[in-house]
């Protein structure tokens, strides 16, 4: 039997979904200021800095804005609340800074040293590239959802509790941070409990980040010209050289997080284990003709 939210629908005829997932309901503005130097020596080194700083803002993100559908990661709140959806992306990285560098070893024929060597001495110690990128960029922002949410299915919404006035939501400092412990005080958000018919007056987004990313990856490789079209390559990659470990997702995550997130949990503010990839060395022969 049809209840009374159903009658508060846009089109209460129809007791199923509406998806409207093919609307285009959703809006983004992003502003950036972007940098770039790039520098070419005449001695086999090659170098490019790029710096990014940036903000993005939209009211939907995977999930239309308009779609009568709600995710606790990147979706809306709800289709009737436009304006309390605009908030800050789920991929919103403030600030990002890339370094790369690649630059032929001065060793061998031609070169500044050992530039007259025979040739079994130059099949050793000539032909070697070095590679490498740095970067380093900031953290994406949290999003918190509670999942004691008494509210009708047909308004599409979710409950997002906001924080009491003059509280932080860290537990603990991000700086020294241990695991085994909540991040997040649950103390410092509205009571999870009182969600019944109640939407809370938390952001879609908030304000609040999680930790920044950086990764190194070098490349060795010395290429071996066989004869006029013919060469061989042997590169040996070290990504994440030095085994850096971010409280992160590997890869974008659009939305989902390293710690739980959702107020009430029973593991609220504890990690789930997501961490950046370890190092990964791996040895590659091309050969060219």
């Amino acid at each position: 039997m049809p209840e009374v939210a159903q009658t508060l629908r846009p089109y209460p005829q129809y007791c199923g979904s509406l998806y409207g997932l093919t609307e285009n309901a959703g809006n983004s503005i992003y502003h950036a200021f972007q940098a770039k130097v790039e520098k070419r020596y005449n001695n086999g080194l090659w170098t490019l800095t790029s710096y990014t700083l940036e903000k993005t803002l939209d009211d939907a993100d995977q999930t239309q804005a308009d779609a009568l559908l709600w995710s606790g990661a990147h979706g809306v709140i709800s289709p009737f609340e436009r304006k309390r959806n605009r908030a800050l992306a789920v991929d919103d990285v403030p600030q990002t800074l890339s370094e790369a560098l690649v630059y032929d070893l001065p060793f061998g024929k031609g070169k500044r040293w050992a530039a007259n060597p025979g040739r079994i001495l130059n099949g050793f110690i000539g032909g070697w590239t070095l590679a490498t990128v740095i970067r380093a960029s900031s953290g994406v922002p949290f999003f918190f959802r509670s999942s004691y949410c008494n509210v009708p299915g047909e308004f599409a919404a979710g409950c997002i509790p906001g924080l009491k006035p003059g509280f932080a939501p860290w537990a603990q400092s991000k700086g020294s941070l241990d695991p085994n412990k909540p991040l997040f005080n649950e103390l410092s958000f509205e009571n999870f409990n009182s969600f019944n018919f109640y939407l809370g007056q938390g952001p879609r987004i908030s304000n609040y980040r999680g930790f920044g990313y950086h990764n190194h990856d070098v490349t060795i490789m010395k290429s071996f010209r066989i004869r006029e079209k013919a060469a061989f390559q042997l590169r040996s990659e070290f990504f994440n050289i030095w085994n850096w470990h971010t409280f992160n997702c590997p890869t974008q995550c659009w939305g989902s997080g390293a710690f739980d997130t959702s107020v009430g949990d029973s593991n609220f503010g504890l990690w789930n284990g997501t961490v950046t990839n370890p190092r990964n060395i791996q040895f590659v022969g091309r050969f060219t003709f």
